[in-house]
């Protein structure tokens, strides 16, 4: 299997610490305190980082980031080897607003179209958990169940990685990591209606405006597209071979092109939607070394779509592409 602590940081999140939230209970002294400020930006590795931006104490190993429907706001999956869960922080200031512990967590986090619930994958655990999220807080509502473990002490089965929401917010979509598997789930009643193969190690899941599903084959080369069918069936439609390890994607706003990151490679390929071909790829190589070692592994786009930034997770920095009309699909 892939190494999955390789390729999750996502892009907006180099902005922000690795650093636990955690703080001593006792009085500092001057000397403990200075020891501490020391240990900022230091990585597992012992190279220490002096970023561009602000350092802000967040929860441990953040995967994934979103925006709130507050818009002041981001939610933040993190799965420490200690804390895992959701942290809601605030966007200017980076201050942690709240922290909600899960038993375990996995890269996919989405908010419901109606912007009330939110979604979080439970690795592990074959679970996605479901928050109420009320007044920019969220509170526990229940989990959703994708297998039952006979034995808690032992992994699981599915392992939930990337999680959407359809345009109407009925079903939630899963990638079922381990099990080559894309769950559809009908969110009235918590159930899985369906199970459809999306090859090796599925792992991010994104909804297009016209209602295609996007699933990236994390241990392949190619992306899995689906449509819903007059009864909410998934069928499948094209595959769409890509660079090796595609993982994060993400579409603009248009929904005509579909940006997918190559973490083995060094290359985002960027999608035509309209006729799901290869429209070209954008080398990422890093700046002083070989052809690859960058580690693209997550995306977003500037407001005007024109501008593509890439974390890159090797290299300790986003990579910022200006995109050609044909390329940004505008």
């Amino acid at each position: 299997m892939p190494n999955p602590f390789a390729f999750v940081a996502p892009a907006l999140i180099l902005a922000l610490t690795l650093n636990s939230a955690c703080q001593p209970s006792t009085p500092q002294s001057e000397a403990a305190a200075d020891e501490m400020s020391g240990q900022r930006g230091l990585l597992p590795t012992g190279v220490r980082l002096d970023p561009d931006g602000a350092l802000h104490d967040i929860g441990q190993f953040p995967l994934n980031l979103i925006e709130a429907p507050e818009r002041d706001r981001l939610v933040l999956l993190h799965s420490g080897w200690r804390d895992q869960g959701i942290q809601a922080i605030e966007r200017h200031t980076g201050a942690v607003l709240q922290s909600v512990r899960q038993e375990a967590a996995f890269v996919g986090i989405a908010f419901a179209p109606d912007g009330r619930t939110l979604y979080a994958s439970g690795g592990n655990q074959d679970v996605v958990y479901r928050y109420d999220w009320t007044s920019g807080a969220a509170r526990l509502r229940d989990s959703i169940i994708l297998a039952i473990k006979p034995d808690p002490n032992r992994s699981g089965t599915r392992y939930p990685a990337g999680v959407a929401v359809t345009a109407n917010g009925g079903y939630l979509l899963v990638a079922e990591n381990l099990a080559d598997s894309l769950a559809v789930i009908d969110v009235s009643s918590g159930s899985v209606t369906q199970r459809v193969a999306a090859g090796r190690y599925p792992y991010g899941v994104v909804t297009g405006p016209d209602g295609i599903v996007y699933v990236s084959s994390w241990g392949g080369d190619e992306i899995h597209t689906f449509r819903f069918d007059a009864s909410w069936r998934l069928v499948p439609a094209r595959r769409i071979e890509v660079a090796r390890h595609p993982s994060s994607m993400l579409l603009n706003r248009a929904g005509t092109r579909l940006f997918v990151t190559s973490g083995s490679t060094d290359r985002i390929t960027v999608v035509d939607t309209r006729n799901s071909r290869v429209l070209t790829d954008l080398p990422d190589p890093a700046p002083a070394g070989p052809s690859e070692g960058s580690t693209p592994n997550a995306l977003a786009l500037s407001a005007d779509g024109s501008r593509l930034y890439v974390a890159e997770a090797d290299n300790n920095a986003i990579a910022i592409f200006d995109l050609g009309a044909r390329t940004a699909g505008i």
